[in-house]
């Protein structure tokens, strides 16, 4: 009986020795005020993890993101064709960032423009945009308030009724809509009053106006004018587009201005000798243009 005992002993002892969960005995545990403090706060520390992931979890977020497929190629190529039912192809221009946002390309002269309709049908191909070329611009020696002493000859437009009214008075019409904070147009206002002068100097029928889009924002939005300066051709009372775009010096304004009346002279000459369906190319002539433009590359 006694070496039963022994032996059941020593068993346990065996295999308390690989017992990787041992029990520290009762009388050598301490309760204290650290600890318990401790254990407030681990718990106050759970539950708010606790409601705050419930929190979190209970609210819906939408987002949207556009994620690219890994390309080991050094080069990707994007497809795109965007319609931009309010805006001039004249205005609308590419650029490509890199993922920082510091380095900007512009790929404007590698897409191609068309100009659309209000219903975004394509009407006119407007090409594969090439480099703008440089506008040049006239320097003069004197100042617009030293032009004005002998009068003013651009008729600055105070009103929407007075725009209305110059274009009644005149059958040609060409007007500058300017902004004065604008740095082009303050260095177009000598040449234009210059052109203004020589016109009337040399009496040729054309009004010359100018139109404050800043004072007269009402007017400038209901000609749908998009850039300054815009410099626009009216016909009748309506506008001929595109807008002129070329140098900005007194002998290519006057040019261009003799151009114009020269074109409407043999316009007029063609339709009074009988062409064939002038109500029809008249209005063609006078077709107002969207300014809508749709962009693919």
């Amino acid at each position: 009986m006694h070496g039963n005992i022994n032996n059941g002993g020593r068993q346990r002892n065996a295999m308390s020795s690989v017992d990787f969960y041992r029990r520290v005995p009762k009388d050598l545990t301490e309760a204290t005020s650290l600890g318990a403090l401790m254990s407030v706060a681990a718990m106050l520390v759970m539950a708010l993890l606790f409601f705050a992931e419930t929190i979190a979890f209970a609210r819906t977020d939408i987002t949207t993101e556009i994620a690219l497929d890994d390309n080991s190629e050094p080069k990707i190529q994007l497809n795109f064709n965007v319609t931009l039912y309010a805006l001039n192809c004249d205005y609308v221009s590419v650029d490509v960032w890199d993922v920082l946002g510091t380095n900007k390309q512009n790929v404007t002269k590698n897409i191609e423009k068309w100009q659309v309709d209000e219903y975004g049908n394509r009407k006119l191909f407007s090409g594969r945009n090439r480099e703008t070329r440089e506008v040049r611009h006239e320097e003069h020696d004197e100042t617009l308030e030293e032009l004005h002493e002998d009068g003013i000859h651009a008729t600055p437009i105070g009103s929407s009724n007075e725009f209305r009214d110059f274009l009644q008075h005149h059958e040609m019409t060409f007007v500058n809509f300017y902004a004065p904070w604008c740095m082009w147009c303050q260095r177009l206002h000598p040449t234009w009053e210059k052109v203004a002068e020589e016109v009337y100097e040399k009496e040729i029928p054309v009004g010359i106006a100018n139109v404050d889009c800043q004072t007269h924002a009402d007017l400038c939005r209901e000609q749908a004018v998009m850039a300054f300066p815009t410099l626009r051709w009216f016909d009748n009372g309506k506008p001929q587009m595109p807008d002129y775009k070329s140098d900005r010096t007194v002998q290519a304004i006057v040019s261009y201005t003799k151009r114009k009346l020269d074109l409407s002279a043999k316009f007029k000459d063609w339709e009074k000798n009988g062409g064939d369906n002038p109500n029809k190319y008249r209005e063609m002539y006078q077709m107002a243009e969207h300014p809508g433009c749709q962009v693919a590359g």
